[in-house]
């Protein structure tokens, strides 16, 4: 992992889980620039897989690597799924989803970080 790609994903998930927020508020379904910035999640976080496999194979990374494979993997779906319930639910609560998937996928990002630097218990 790297903090610069690290940092990119907790500040465009925090602003996609505001977007669609606002969304909520405004009483509206979920729409293409809710759906535009959650892709913009996934494919950051399809970068951050593939930077961190390479890395994992090349001996870097944590000491509890199966955990943070596995958070890797989970992470990947967190968006498509938010996505999908999202599409499903045509009131206001199919933005509100996407707020707790861009969130989820915060606090799993800097967990992950923690876990690759071998900080946070």
């Amino acid at each position: 992992m790297t903090d610069v790609l690290t940092i990119a994903i907790i500040v465009v998930s925090l602003g996609a889980a505001l977007y669609s927020l606002v969304t909520t508020f405004r009483d509206r379904p979920m729409g293409w620039p809710d759906i535009a910035a959650i892709a913009v999640v996934e494919v950051l976080l399809i970068v951050q897989a593939v930077i961190a496999g390479i890395k994992i194979a090349g001996g870097e990374g944590p000491q509890d690597s199966v955990t943070f494979v596995g958070y890797l993997v989970g992470i990947l779906l967190i968006p498509t799924v938010g996505v999908g319930w999202g599409l499903l639910e045509r009131s206001r609560w199919g933005p509100a989803v996407l707020v707790v998937a861009a969130l989820s996928v915060a606090v799993m990002t800097e967990r992950m970080r923690q876990i690759w630097t071998g900080t946070g218990g």
